[in-house]
C-alpha cells in the first residue's frame, strides 16, 4: 500500500485522504458486526439528528467531542489504525473510553 498520511481530526482533509478513508470505512462496512454497524448508527444520530451526515463528518465530531468519541466502533478505529489513517493518539483516547 502507498504512504498515507493520517487524517488529522481537525482541519481540512485532502481529496486523497478522502477518498483513501472512504476505501477503509466501505471495507469496514463488509466485515462489520451488526452490533458495530447500530453502534455507528446511533452514533450518527447524536451528530446530526435527522440529517444526511457524511460518515467524515461524523469520525470528525467524534474525535472533537470527549463524549462521543468512545462511541467509535473498535473495529473501524482499528481497521483506520491498520490503514495509517488515524493518529495513534486520537485512537487511543476514542478506543479507551
Amino acid at each position: 500500500m502507498n504512504h498515507i498520511t493520517k487524517l488529522e481530526p481537525h482541519g481540512e482533509w485532502s481529496q486523497e485522504q478522502r477518498k483513501q478513508f472512504h476505501v477503509a470505512f466501505n471495507h469496514w462496512l463488509s466485515i462489520s458486526s451488526e452490533h458495530d454497524y447500530l453502534r455507528l448508527m446511533s452514533l450518527r444520530e447524536q451528530v446530526a439528528p435527522g440529517e444526511v451526515c457524511s460518515v467524515i463528518k461524523l469520525v470528525r465530531s467524534s474525535f472533537a467531542r470527549p463524549d462521543l468519541s468512545a462511541s467509535l466502533p473498535a473495529s473501524l478505529i482499528q481497521l483506520m489504525q491498520e490503514r495509517n489513517l488515524l493518529q495513534a493518539s486520537f485512537a487511543v483516547t476514542s478506543a479507551a473510553g
